[in-house]
């Protein structure tokens, strides 16, 4: 019966992500940079907030689109955090953000279009783009410092083009998309008459004054789709709330879609989101900020090369130095030296690693300390 299994689904495979994840959790005493989850627990402001909802009978279904206290809460929230414009009726509540990009792609996608994603990209961005029968196109950004060239850019829209998916800051690399990034994603749109979906989950965890986000051009109203996550700023990754913000027309359409796919977030987690939004998490960014300057450090002093992530919680050094592929270098570093990291084959880069610092110091120390045993037998062995 297999082989009746839808053909878009049989082609998926494991993300590479949990494979290494999970056969990290087998090996004894090995330090694990493999999964991007803050290592904090969920707030008790929030939990008692969905103790509450609970104990008050929140528990029956909600209106699809998400409670109207919550999708206002958001509504104010992002109009307070980044100076954004949407009312409540133009936010959709979501299973995470994961739910909310199927929902979006699956809403304005059609089978033959074309979807432009800068690469390193994050792994769960092309299986979705492939089972609505749309094609992902790849935008290679290693020459360019992870940032976006509007010349390549260009070169790769077609007739077929639909939509450039984005992400800043980006998973696996963490940087950030700088103006000249933006603009061409902006220009470009606007040409050939594109719609954009930023991918901005990671928009609360910035370490520079100068980010910029699309959101802030209101001549791209019409055309920009936003899905958000309330996973990595809070520490509810297992809640799984998160939303899509989107002109009104739009809003309504990925309302349906999401409608049909899961037909609510579970209303007790939605009132604890509303808590969440409420709570000042700028702690837990000043945390991640100095693991990666911590994190950063430690590589530079071992000499492996790595463009300095602004944001979100990963480091992507390069590897090439080596001669091995990355999942090779992985599986070394995990069975042999007890260092669990994500081959960057799986994002779209061959010759570099991911390591998450959302650990705490003391595995960011000892962690990095086994990788630089591991990089420096490797390198002696190469001189002999």
């Amino acid at each position: 019966m297999l082989n009746r299994i839808n053909p878009q689904v049989r082609q998926f495979k494991q993300s590479g992500i949990r494979k290494f994840s999970e056969e990290a959790k087998t090996i004894p005493g090995v330090i694990n940079f493999t999964i991007g989850e803050p290592e904090f627990n969920t707030d008790e402001r929030i939990k008692d907030a969905a103790i509450k909802a609970l104990h008050d009978n929140q528990t029956h279904y909600p209106n699809n689109t998400g409670i109207e206290s919550l999708r206002r809460a958001v509504a104010n929230f992002e109009h307070t955090q980044h100076h954004l414009d949407y009312i409540w009726e133009e936010v959709v509540i979501t299973n995470g953000a994961t739910e909310g990009l199927a929902a979006a792609l699956m809403s304005v996608l059609c089978e033959g279009d074309e979807v432009i994603i800068p690469s390193p990209m994050y792994v769960t961005y092309a299986p979705i783009v492939t089972f609505c029968k749309a094609k992902v196109v790849v935008l290679n950004t290693i020459n360019y410092d992870f940032q976006i060239n509007s010349i390549a850019l260009e070169n790769l829209i077609t007739i077929k083009t639909k939509l450039i998916l984005i992400t800043s800051p980006n998973n696996p690399t963490g940087t950030i998309l700088n103006h000249n990034s933006l603009q061409a994603v902006s220009a470009m749109a606007k040409k050939y008459d594109l719609f954009i979906l930023s991918d901005d989950v990671y928009s609360q965890l910035v370490f520079t004054d100068t980010y910029e986000m699309l959101c802030h051009d209101d001549s791209l109203r019409d055309r920009l789709i936003i899905t958000q996550s309330l996973s990595k700023p809070y520490a509810m990754t297992g809640w799984r709330v998160g939303y899509v913000l989107a002109d009104l027309p739009i809003a309504r359409a990925i309302a349906l879609m999401h409608a049909y796919l899961v037909a609510g977030v579970a209303t007790f987690n939605q009132v604890a989101a509303i808590e969440a939004l409420k709570i000042d998490s700028t702690w837990m960014r000043d945390s991640y900020h100095a693991r990666r300057d911590l994190g950063y450090d430690l590589l530079m002093d071992m000499g492996l090369p790595c463009v300095k992530p602004e944001g979100a919680f990963y480091l992507f050094p390069n590897i090439s130095e080596f001669k091995i592929d990355s999942e090779t270098f992985c599986l070394k570093a995990m069975r042999e030296y007890k260092v669990a990291m994500v081959p960057g084959v799986y994002f779209g880069a061959d010759h570099n690693i991911r390591i998450s610092y959302a650990v705490n110091d003391a595995e960011i120390i000892e962690g990095l300390a086994r990788l630089k045993k591991m990089i420096t037998d490797l390198r002696n062995h190469a001189s002999v």
